[in-house]
């Protein structure tokens, strides 16, 4: 019987998963073999761990073709070490049961095998007294056969694991959460010896009746896309003789509606086991619209003489680019002198050709200066930004041109005019107008789609002559659910979420167009389940908080003018970083919250006095 040493011995679900993977990864009893092998596997509540696994079975080294490989009888046993079974004892577990699925490969010179074999781990008793005990698991593996093109050395891999663990209390009812009853998907790690088993398949002794041809292809179907008329495109099809006797291709022809436009070149006469011809494919675009023909493959396969592959295509008119800008006038309001204002404007191509951008300049250049510049070829329906900055330097009104060059054929120079004021505010200052808004809207995190409701008030204050604001906005507690499916079946965690600002927010309000900036730590003070009609909480705490404040930059609609007097939609989108110091559940929190570019959108409505 086969014995599995796990490295990490203080988790029983390290322990369990030994089990299952040796269960799944037993071949045969003939030549012994063995394999240690680190996988990662999210177990509740403590996270990801590492199990390292002492791999050891007997296959058998030659098998002929033709032959049975397997079915196999698996029988397994893992010792569950003393840590491991006080964690059970405590959550009221008497019994360990459960079922898993273990994908493995096998590749032979021709091809590659994929398996899953499912596994029943034996109803195991969890002892009373101290010391470590046994658990037992077993299945039964697929059966296999090799056909002469699988003749050469062939091997067994190991791929990744799927636990499925039901923990049972004495009564038989499931034990406490979180071991009562879970499912965790067990990954490989990278760079190692994935091969379990090696052993060599050889032809048979010629007594018997040689295996027949057996064709197959490596595409069902093949779409060219869009081709532009006048042009080609090429592609190709493998057929492979996966049978045991030589294939003899009959012929390969193209048939359909559009026939004529699909031409079919090939080298195929007769194949031995495991040979391979090409054919190609050349689709010549002659008209417009989608086109369609179906490949014949006729050949002696007694059980598959004709396979067909579908074929595609839409043929498309000369394509061209066309450049479209955001705005061909572009005003940055009225600043004191020695300030700046900064606006972006965005360049797209909606044509179906690349655009190509050779130069983006400013007429003088005296006043206005780009800031940054993204363009320089765009795919059909793809955009950059460019960065503008215009500064004070002396009273009056400024302003300049920003021309952008490209192979646009009928616009091959777009020009914006720019245009500012300084007033006469030297120092930067002016009266200030203060703004209260009510904030109703939403959030929608990036790691779990689930989109978090969002209230609160922001009162800020908006220097009149530069458009510079400060302001002091106030979220109020929220919270979201979440199942924790790679670590339970059927468990609901409720989290509370609180908000510290860092700071006060800035921004711009300019013409009608609203942009802030602010700071906030996130924190989670309480994460509860209800089991059993009881609220339960199982973690959070004063100081469970992103490791780092979090950015969050909104600004008002492209086309719409943000009056301070009616409100108006902002949204944007921010990046947050992990949690730290929430405990037990700081990995599992951090899944649920961590991404980059989760979303935002508020509604902002003038707040009763």
């Amino acid at each position: 019987m086969t014995t599995i040493h796990t490295a990490k011995r203080t988790r029983l679900g390290a322990a369990v998963a030994g089990t299952i993977l040796m269960t799944a990864h037993t071949v045969a009893l003939a030549e012994p073999a063995s394999l240690e092998l680190e996988l990662r596997c999210p177990f509740p509540l403590i996270g990801e761990q590492a199990i390292l696994a002492k791999i050891s079975a007997d296959y058998p080294t030659e098998v002929t073709v033709g032959d049975s490989f397997g079915p196999f009888n698996i029988d397994t046993v893992t010792v569950v070490n003393e840590a491991s079974r006080q964690g059970l004892a405590l959550l009221g577990a008497a019994t360990v049961t459960g079922t898993a699925q273990s994908a493995t490969t096998i590749v032979t010179p021709a091809r590659t095998i994929e398996n899953t074999v499912e596994l029943t781990v034996a109803p195991s008793p969890v002892p009373a007294t101290e010391g470590a005990f046994e658990v037992a698991a077993s299945g039964m593996t697929a059966a296999e056969a090799f056909v002469e093109g699988d003749v050469g050395a062939g091997e067994i891999t190991v791929e990744d694991l799927t636990l499925n663990l039901r923990n049972l209390r004495e009564d038989g009812t499931l034990a406490g959460m979180p071991v009562g009853e879970f499912t965790t998907d067990c990954a490989v790690v990278e760079g190692q010896n994935t091969v379990l088993a090696r052993f060599n398949i050889v032809e048979g002794d010629g007594t018997g009746e040689p295996t027949p041809p057996s064709v197959a292809v490596d595409v069902e179907a093949i779409d060219f896309g869009n081709v532009q008329m006048g042009t080609s495109d090429k592609r190709s099809v493998t057929i492979t003789n996966n049978g045991g006797g030589i294939l003899a291709i009959n012929s390969v022809t193209v048939s359909g509606a559009d026939a004529a436009a699909f031409i079919q070149t090939n080298d195929c006469t007769t194949l031995a086991s495991g040979e391979s011809c090409i054919v190609d494919i050349t689709f010549t675009s002659a008209s417009d619209g989608a086109q369609s023909a179906v490949l014949n493959i006729e050949s002696d396969d007694p059980d598959n003489s004709v396979i067909v592959v579908d074929l595609s295509a839409n043929g498309q008119i000369e394509s061209e680019a066309d450049i479209e800008v955001s705005a061909t006038e572009l005003g940055f309001g009225t600043i004191a002198q020695g300030v700046t204002s900064d606006r972006s404007l965005t360049v797209s191509n909606v044509g179906s050709a690349a655009l190509n951008i050779s130069e983006v300049s400013l007429q003088t250049g005296e006043d206005f200066s780009l800031l940054s510049n993204e363009c320089t070829t765009l795919a059909p329906e793809g955009s950059c930004d460019i960065g503008l900055r215009f500064t004070g330097n002396a009273d009056g009104l400024s302003s300049d041109v920003l021309s952008i060059a490209s192979d646009d054929p009928d616009e091959a120079v777009v020009t914006v005019d720019l245009s500012g004021q300084v007033g006469d505010d030297t120092d930067g200052g002016g009266s200030t107008n203060d703004i209260k808004l009510s904030v109703a809207g939403s959030t929608t995190l990036t790691a779990t789609g689930k989109a978090l409701p969002l209230t609160g008030l922001i009162e800020s204050s908006v220097d009149e002559s530069t458009g510079m604001l400060t302001a002091d906005v106030q979220l109020d507690p929220t919270s979201g659910t979440f199942r924790l499916t790679r670590l339970f079946r059927k468990l609901t965690a409720t989290v509370n979420i609180e908000f510290e600002s860092v700071g006060e927010a800035s921004g711009t309000l300019i013409d009608g167009k609203l942009m802030t900036t602010t700071q906030a730590y996130v924190k989670v003070p309480e994460v509860t389940v209800n089991l059993f009609g009881l609220k339960l909480p199982i973690g959070g705490g004063d100081e469970c908080r992103t490791a780092e404040p979090t950015t969050i930059t909104v600004e008002s609609q492209d086309g719409e003018t943000f009056v301070p007097t009616a409100g108006g939609i902002v949204d944007g989108s921010y990046d947050m970083t992990g949690l730290e110091n929430c405990g037990a559940l700081t990995t599992v929190l951090s899944d649920f919250l961590e991404g980059l570019d989760n979303s935002i959108n508020l509604v902002l409505t003038p707040a009763q006095p």
